[in-house]
């Protein structure tokens, strides 16, 4: 009875991609060919909207790492000074696990999405133990299952300098480097990384992200990855930029992760709009290819009826690869002849 079940449900899973025009290898086969990842970020309570199982059926069709968008961010995870809860969070964590997918957890450190708790005068000595006691508990309950962290999230400001957050302001630019100690104390086996936007070229902020991370690993600290969020636009970016900047993070010696990424285009999208978000895509994963440090690549959703865009970004939308009927996209085409053409010559 249980080989019937499993059988009928993947009869219906085939059924449902063929009819979204999803014939042939999905782009999980094609990137396990390559020995690489490629994945999404996972809404909250994906488990109950009203199309949960096209939502899951899609999800463990074509990747095989996953990020859950916000429930494991300190609001839903840590709500109140002594209660973890960490329900939602296993949810995503189940899923990923009974689908033989990667877990990377989101985040232990980051400014935004704080309990309202939180929201006080510490002292340097007080707020650190908060954060050791946060991080060491939340790593140590998922130890094993969730394979990469991003320890700190967005500690750079935009300008190339610190950012001033309630961990800078109040313990200094140490946070960091303790943050990822004491992740490494918690899990000796999980990748480490350090997460951030707008540092996927060389420029003042990625300039001053590369010199921290450069440093840290100098003094032993166990930073083993950086992850270019990779939120851009219709005009997208300096592709030699973006190379160079590449094999400079991968000279440190870390691996690299895209862990965030999506292309706006304007709401009133053509189909010139289409066609040229396929085409970055496209040289993105190129050039990400091209570059053996390159761990995973990761869209901050995978549906356009639940991207974040439209409700961040005025005016644009439709940044994902697939459309709000779960229908592939120009990108999602543009992205599987990329790893087609890779696989058939070998990475």
């Amino acid at each position: 009875m249980r080989k019937l079940f499993f059988a009928v449900v993947l009869v219906l899973v085939a059924t449902c991609s063929a009819s979204n025009g999803l014939e042939g290898e999905s782009l999980r086969s094609l990137a396990e060919k390559l020995g690489i990842y490629i994945g999404y970020a996972s809404i909250n309570h994906f488990w109950t909207i009203p199309d949960s199982n096209r939502y899951m059926e899609m999800a463990r069709r074509e990747f095989n790492i996953l990020t859950p968008e916000n429930q494991m961010k300190w609001d839903s995870i840590h709500p109140e000074p002594d209660r973890y809860n960490f329900s939602y969070a296993e949810r995503h964590v189940e899923f990923a696990l009974e689908n033989n997918m990667l877990v990377h957890g989101h985040t232990l450190v980051w400014h935004n999405q704080l309990p309202f708790w939180l929201n006080r005068q510490w002292t340097k000595e007080e707020l650190l133990k908060v954060l050791e006691d946060h991080i060491k508990t939340v790593v140590g309950h998922f130890r094993g299952r969730v394979k990469i962290w991003d320890v700190v999230n967005e500690a750079v400001s935009d300008m190339g300098s610190y950012r001033e957050t309630i961990w800078y302001k109040t313990i200094g630019p140490e946070y960091i480097e303790k943050a990822f100690v004491w992740a490494r104390q918690a899990d000796p086996e999980a990748i480490l990384i350090y997460n951030d936007y707008n540092i996927e070229t060389i420029n003042p902020k990625s300039n001053f992200t590369y010199q921290l991370i450069k440093e840290l690993k100098e003094k032993g600290v166990p930073i083993d990855g950086i992850g270019f969020q990779m939120h851009i636009d219709i005009n997208g970016i300096d592709y030699d930029s973006f190379r160079n900047n590449l094999k400079r993070f991968a000279d440190l010696g870390l691996k690299l992760y895209i862990t965030e990424m999506d292309v706006r285009i304007p709401k009133s999208a053509t189909q010139k709009d289409l066609d040229r978000q396929a085409e970055i895509y496209a040289k993105i994963f190129e050039i990400c290819l091209e570059n053996p440090a390159v761990q995973a690549i990761q869209f901050w959703g995978f549906t356009d009826k639940y991207s974040w865009v439209p409700g961040f970004f005025a005016g644009y939308d439709h940044a994902l690869i697939f459309d709000k009927d779960y229908n592939p996209k120009p990108a999602y085409f543009a992205i599987k002849r990329v790893l087609e053409a890779k696989v058939s010559k070998g990475r």
